[in-house]
């Protein structure tokens, strides 16, 4: 393993960035003791991860610790300029912006585990996703909430605050997760999930944990607007809840077009605007569909969805040479209770297609 170790001295603290085998772990320490038994546990505890690769090559998240004490437009506005001019040394070109700006050099010691906390800095340069953020700032971009999202959730401690955020905690409660203590970071924090939470998937993790919230313990359904690019996700989590939970209605519409699954076998994996229906290691079967929100007489919308996706489907069957497609189209239906049902209509490769629509849960 190799490992890279940076110590920045700001006054009485001490920030630690630790960069080694992908992952980024960012330290703080009052104290010259603290700070070496910080580093004692933080590398015995990466050389023990180390051991078992699998949980390295699982992890959704590489970046340890959290730490910030810029506003986010300032951060911002810093990624942009090192992006504008990214000729040269990154760590001058920082020192050229605090001197352009009138800014002391020492502002070098908060910007740097800054930038690295979250993933934009790395051994002494802007990563690619820095580059990125920087050119969507340039350009004004309105996917910049969606940038910062990817962003955040590469952050562990950052990720766990995000989900409970999705999951309707209060801000003032996911946010003690970070035990964070300087109010100067906590204001900086808050704004910049304030501004993820904006974005649209943020609002598609949201939307995606209150179905999945829905299908565990039934109710009313509390999100009723479906975010932009979102519609896949809840119908791939539908798909799962169908064959984990109504396993023998779902055998029976197969059967009824002559297909033949293992349904302890099969999981669906996105692919662009479609997902493949895997049995082991093989795709078998396609996987469409749409979200409708309606009343309660959903039929006639339920049916244009599906006689709109039919061809598609069959499409992507025959040009992946598939065994089966599925249709499946979530259906929203509100009122003072909303709830939701899903019409799933299935068809072999020779043409023929059963439909069958299920309450949920």
């Amino acid at each position: 393993m190799d490992l890279s170790i940076r110590i920045i001295q700001e006054g009485d603290e001490y920030q630690v960035i630790i960069e080694g085998d992908g992952v980024t772990r960012i330290l703080k320490a009052r104290s010259i003791d603290e700070l070496t038994n910080s580093l004692t546990n933080e590398i015995r505890d990466l050389l023990s991860i180390k051991e078992n690769t699998e949980t390295l090559k699982s992890s959704a998240c590489t970046l340890r610790g959290w730490y910030i004490r810029l506003p986010v437009m300032k951060l911002l506005d810093i990624v942009a300029f090192l992006t504008k001019n990214n000729q040269g040394d990154a760590t001058e070109n920082l020192l050229k912006y605090l001197d352009t700006h009138g800014l002391s050099r020492s502002n070098y010691r908060v910007i740097v585990p800054t930038l690295s906390a979250l993933g934009l800095w790395k051994q002494g340069r802007l990563t690619r996703e820095a580059e990125e953020l920087g050119k969507a700032v340039i350009d004004g971009s309105q996917e910049l909430p969606n940038l910062l999202y990817r962003i955040a959730i590469r952050n562990c401690m950052l990720r766990d605050v995000i989900d409970k955020l999705a999951e309707g905690y209060p801000m003032n409660d996911a946010i003690k997760l970070l035990g964070l203590t300087r109010r100067d970071e906590i204001n900086y924090t808050i704004n910049l999930l304030e501004i993820i939470m904006s974005g649209d998937e943020f609002k598609c993790l949201y939307y995606t944990k209150a179905l999945g919230n829905y299908l565990r313990n039934g109710g009313c359904f509390t999100a009723l607007d479906l975010p932009r690019g979102c519609t896949l996700n809840q119908v791939v989590a539908i798909f799962n809840y169908l064959m984990n939970n109504k396993g023998f209605h779902m055998m029976s519409l197969l059967n009824d077009v002559d297909v033949t699954v293992n349904l302890g076998s099969v999981t669906a994996q996105l692919y662009d605007d479609y997902a493949l229906i895997i049995q082991g290691s093989k795709p078998v079967g396609a996987l469409i569909g749409e979200v409708i929100i309606t009343n309660s007489n959903y039929a006639p919308r339920a049916r244009e969805a599906v006689d709109r996706l039919e061809p598609i489907a069959t499409k992507i069957t025959r040009l992946n040479n598939l065994a089966f497609s599925m249709i499946i189209v979530p259906i929203v239906i509100r009122d003072e209770c909303p709830r939701v049902k899903a019409y799933v209509m299935v068809g072999n490769k020779m043409g023929d297609w059963i439909a069958r629509v299920f309450d949920l849960p």
